[in-house]
């Protein structure tokens, strides 16, 4: 009788373990049907598995196969009678929605970063990163300097984050008291730019690498922005330009170890006045993690830094004020996000 309790108990634990060790095959399964375009075929209306099947022109038995388990998972709905539809969440991976996240699931779905994670084991063994591993390159940012079809698919689905990332910080922080704001390393300027257009006050400057610079021009010109917004190539880990009253780090910290990572905080506050404020936006991780959505999101987020960046990583709160107090700054608070990120501010000490 014990060891019969004992299997009733333990086998949905069991299941639990086998269904994530089958999770490669969902997110495989909504990286083909994305490559597919399937969330296309059915944004404008509900269609049959041999309609979706010839418009992809693919077999129509194996969509059918795919439809369904796409459907176990709500990004499409079985409506019956071989038809299906979209759901909310099938929506957001259309290429011609708002929230579109489509971009990032052709980076994290894509063969490359497939091959990139399966040197997890070398890489926790080891301490270096897969590019280090499988290609002798110091990261994947110098990897995908010689790769620009790759580079390509990663600056897409940076900027499809990026679309998020400004809608969350312009929810959570008040810019009335800022004139002029420094984005280091910002990209090709999607944050920046939701920032300025819902501040039209401010004017800013978006500090980037050269080969970076080049392709933020025509987005920033789009926005009409190019007026208020200034752009400046250069190497942040040497200087950033000064004369801001707020600098600021989307994304940037948890892509290098503490010694870079400090080289950048002081760039900022050899720049900064000491009535400026540094303003970082990272994930935040806590010093004990329970199994939460957010605890998942980040965790796996900070093994791919492992998988990806030479020492990079994501950090507690203690862990970023040391990283602070290193370059001459001081944490004042801590403000989380309606995303798996934080804003961090800094003054000066």
């Amino acid at each position: 009788m014990s060891n019969r309790t004992g299997i009733e108990t333990g086998a949905p634990a069991a299941a639990a373990a086998v269904r994530l060790a089958l999770s490669y095959q969902v997110s495989h399964a909504l990286y083909v049907a994305t490559r597919l375009g399937i969330w296309d075929l059915l944004a404008a209306e509900v269609c049959t598995i041999s309609e979706i099947a010839g418009r992809a022109g693919t077999h129509v038995k194996s969509m059918q196969r795919l439809l369904r388990a796409l459907a176990a998972f709500d990004l499409v709905r079985d409506v019956g009678a071989g038809r299906f539809e979209l759901t909310l969440v099938g929506q957001c991976l259309t290429s011609n929605s708002t929230s579109s996240v489509r971009p990032l699931v052709l980076m994290y779905g894509s063969e490359h970063a497939r091959q990139m994670f399966g040197h997890l084991e070398q890489c926790i063994a080891t301490g270096r990163s897969a590019f280090e591993i499988a290609f002798g390159a110091e990261s994947g940012f110098s990897y995908l300097q010689g790769r620009p079809d790759l580079a390509q698919v990663f600056n897409d689905g940076m900027s499809a984050a990026s679309r998020f990332t400004g809608a969350a910080i312009i929810k959570s922080y008040d810019f009335d008291g800022v004139c002029q704001v420094i984005d280091v390393g910002g990209g090709h300027g999607e944050v920046l730019a939701a920032i300025l257009h819902a501040y039209p006050h401010l004017r800013a400057t978006l500090f980037e690498l050269p080969s970076v610079i080049q392709g933020a021009s025509g987005k920033i010109a789009g926005a009409d922005l190019r007026d208020r917004c200034a752009l400046v190539d250069g190497d942040m880990f040497s200087a950033v330009p000064s004369g801001a009253d707020l600098y600021l780090l989307v994304h940037i910290l948890h892509n290098w170890d503490d010694e870079a990572a400090t080289a950048v905080l002081k760039s900022c506050r050899q720049a900064m006045s000491d009535a400026g404020k540094l303003l970082i936006l990272d994930r935040v991780m806590p010093e004990r993690v329970e199994p939460t959505e957010t605890a998942r999101r980040n965790t796996l987020i900070d093994l791919m830094m492992l998988v990806r960046t030479p020492g990079g990583r994501e950090r507690t709160a203690d862990e970023f004020a040391g990283l602070l107090a290193r370059a001459g700054l001081q944490l004042q608070r801590i403000t989380p996000l309606d995303i798996s990120e934080a804003l961090i501010e800094a003054t000066p000490v």
